[in-house]
């Protein structure tokens, strides 16, 4: 085997071992973006649900009576549907 040969053989493991570190940084980099993405949407949701609960809790405050009633209403039909089975 010619030094040639054998320096080329040698170069591919070593461009080999180069790439596979390059692609686990883009890797490492890709979950770092993906992690970064989902604690924005996650805050963003609560944000949006703690926005929908205290505009539940306001309804329920300004209309006490139509809590109330809907309640009662969940109640019959509940009952209506349990006492047919």
């Amino acid at each position: 085997m010619s030094d040639q040969a054998h320096t080329s053989n040698q170069a591919q493991p070593d461009d080999l071992a180069a790439q596979l570190r390059r692609l686990q940084a883009d890797l490492d980099a890709i979950k770092d973006t993906l992690k970064q993405a989902g604690k924005r949407e996650a805050q963003s949701a609560m944000r949006e649900a703690q926005s929908a609960m205290s505009s539940v809790e306001a309804y329920a405050r300004a209309n006490p009576n139509a809590l109330i009633a809907g309640a009662v209403g969940v109640g019959v039909l509940l009952g209506l549907l349990l006492r047919r089975h």
